[in-house]
C-alpha cells in the first residue's frame, strides 16, 4: 500500500520550514529534509544554519521518528535553476518504494491536509498534482496582501524518481488536487527576501534589483493601483487584496 514522501529542501530560510513541517507531518508516512553539505545556496553562496535550532524543533516535531535529513553536494551545476532540480531528483531517489513523493517547500504550509492526502492515495500513478497557491505578497504586522484571484498553480507530488525537468516539474500530465498552500513566497522581510531573491532557482530569470525595489514601494495606501505584476509573468499576479492574518 502506498503512502506519502514528503521532502523539503533547507537552506538560508530554513525556519520558515518549521511551520511547513508542522502542516504535514500528521498526514506524512516519511519526510526527507534536503540540505547541501557545505552549507551553499543554489546560487553558491555561504548561508547559515543552526543545527541546534533545528534538532530542537526536529525533537520536538518528530515523535513518530518519520524525519531523516539528507545531506549532499546541492550547489555544483552550472545555474540555480540547475541545482533546484537536481536536489529534488536526489532527495525523490532516496524516498520509499511506492510512495507518492511530495515537495513542499519550506514556505509552503498546507491549509487542508487531510483532505490532500485522501484524494491523493486515490490517484493513478503517472500524474503529477498540482496545488493552488495562495500567494501572500507583502506582510504589515497582522495583515498581509496576497494575490487574488489565486490562479497560480504549483506540481507538488509525483509517483516519479529522478524525473524532475524544472524543479517540481515533470513530463507526466498536470492533475488538479483540492490542496490549497499559503505561499509565503514574498511575505517576508525586506532582508529575508532579498536574501531569497538572490539565491533561489529563478535568481538569474529578471532583473532582481528592480523587481525588489517595487515590492518595497507597495504599501497599505497604493496596493490597489498594482495590475498584472507578475516578474516573469505578468498577468499570473492580477492584483492584491488586503487579508488579516
Amino acid at each position: 500500500m502506498s503512502g506519502l514522501s514528503f521532502v523539503t529542501l533547507l537552506a538560508y530560510d530554513y525556519e520558515y520550514a518549521f511551520n511547513a513541517i508542522a502542516s504535514y507531518y500528521p498526514i506524512a508516512d516519511e519526510i526527507l529534509l534536503g540540505l547541501d553539505r557545505d552549507r551553499l545556496t543554489w546560487s553558491r553562496r555561504p548561508f547559515g544554519l543552526d543545527r541546534e535550532k533545528l534538532d530542537t524543533f526536529l525533537r520536538g516535531i518528530d515523535t513518530a521518528k518519520k524525519i531523516r535529513i539528507v545531506e549532499g553536494d546541492f550547489h555544483s551545476a552550472a545555474t540555480p535553476m540547475e541545482n533546484d532540480t537536481a536536489e529534488r531528483n536526489a532527495l525523490s531517489h532516496e524516498c520509499r518504494p511506492g510512495n507518492w513523493v511530495v515537495q513542499i517547500d519550506s514556505d509552503e504550509i498546507l491549509m487542508n491536509p487531510e483532505e490532500f492526502r485522501t484524494w491523493l492515495l486515490a490517484q493513478p500513478t503517472g500524474i503529477c498534482a498540482t496545488a493552488i497557491w495562495v500567494t501572500v505578497f507583502k506582510v504589515f504586522g497582522r495583515q498581509a496582501l496576497v494575490i487574488v484571484p489565486p490562479s497560480e498553480r504549483a506540481p507538488v507530488a509525483t509517483m516519479a524518481r529522478g524525473q524532475y525537468l524544472l524543479a517540481r516539474e515533470t513530463r507526466e500530465p498536470h492533475v488538479e488536487s483540492p490542496l490549497d498552500l499559503m505561499h509565503l513566497s514574498w511575505g517576508r522581510t525586506d532582508e529575508e527576501l532579498r536574501t531569497k531573491l538572490d539565491n533561489w532557482g529563478h535568481a538569474t530569470d529578471f532583473d532582481i534589483e528592480r523587481y525588489f525595489q517595487f515590492w518595497r514601494s507597495v504599501t497599505l495606501d497604493n496596493y490597489p493601483q498594482f495590475e498584472n505584476f507578475h516578474p516573469l509573468m505578468g498577468p499570473l499576479w492580477p492584483r492584491l487584496q488586503l487579508i488579516e492574518l
